[in-house]
């Protein structure tokens, strides 16, 4: 090793030393101080191949440059006294000594040929690949739930309009709450089990005369019941659980449905918010 080889590698001291004062504020500042220097070496090995003889030099000439500084110039004694800065230097000078005779001294470039990237490349090109695939993969579905939430909605409005209609006659409690929830269980209800299934249900129960769930509210009885008068009776308990009560409006909602099941409850929640979005229109 000459010494306009010492000296050039001194000199390259200098802009490590830059860096790693720049990072001594930022995340992770310790990994930084250890493996920053390996990679520094081994870029200087790749660009100035005429440095890299004992390349791994430049980590030491740069802790004592920055020991110099940190205790002379900025009279920080104590960052370097202690025991962590002493050893984050051996470790990092032990890793670019590794680096060195396993990566750089052993190798004519660190550069690697075409050749060498080829399988890089092409990992690269799957990775990208695959990362495309999943992000249209990802757009679609969020696409497709959002038109399907639209979808629902639109249902929704669609069945509330078309049971007020309906059913306004009596569905008027005085406390708007219970009506929008009774219209919201109706719709609810309806998506589950369409008027074709609730008639079937009405037929059977009056061949077996056992216990069936009877209108659109599914009132459970042992005598037909029909949609208007379920609507009436279920409008009646609600009043009855809510009498006298200054609850809150989420209180009230949970009150009425306490006797749903959790998957039930939120998608009455979910129809209720939107008819009141739609009524406040």
């Amino acid at each position: 090793m000459n010494l306009i080889t010492l000296i050039i590698q001194m000199i390259l001291t200098i802009p490590l030393t830059i860096i790693l004062n720049f990072l001594k504020n930022k995340e992770n500042r310790r990994l930084n101080h250890i493996l920053i220097p390996s990679i520094y070496i081994i870029i200087i090995a790749g660009l100035l191949p005429i440095v890299k003889e004992n390349i791994y030099l430049i980590v030491i000439f740069e802790i004592f440059i920055r020991n110099f500084y940190i205790t002379n110039i900025t009279n920080q004694d104590s960052e370097v006294s202690n025991t962590v800065f002493i050893f984050e230097s051996l470790i990092s000078i032990a890793l670019s000594l590794f680096t060195y005779n396993y990566f750089i001294s052993s190798v004519e470039t660190v550069i690697p040929s075409p050749e060498d990237i080829k399988p890089f490349v092409w990992f690269l090109m799957i990775l990208y690949i695959t990362s495309l695939y999943k992000l249209s993969t990802k757009d679609y579905v969020e696409k497709e739930k959002t038109k399907k939430t639209k979808r629902k909605k639109e249902q929704i409005i669609m069945q509330y309009a078309k049971f007020k209609n309906m059913y306004s006659s009596c569905v008027k409690s005085k406390n708007e709450i219970i009506n929008n929830i009774t219209y919201a269980i109706m719709i609810h209800n309806n998506f589950q089990t369409p008027k074709i299934y609730r008639n079937i249900n009405t037929y059977i129960g009056a061949v077996t005369k056992k216990e069936t769930e009877y209108g659109i509210m599914k009132i459970k009885s042992f005598n037909r019941i029909t949609d208007e008068e379920s609507i009436k009776i279920t409008i009646s308990e609600f009043e009855k659980s809510l009498k006298n009560t200054k609850l809150k409006e989420l209180d009230q909602i949970d009150k009425l449905l306490k006797e749903y099941n959790e998957i039930d409850y939120q998608d009455i929640i979910n129809i209720y918010k939107d008819i009141v979005e739609f009524t406040k229109k």
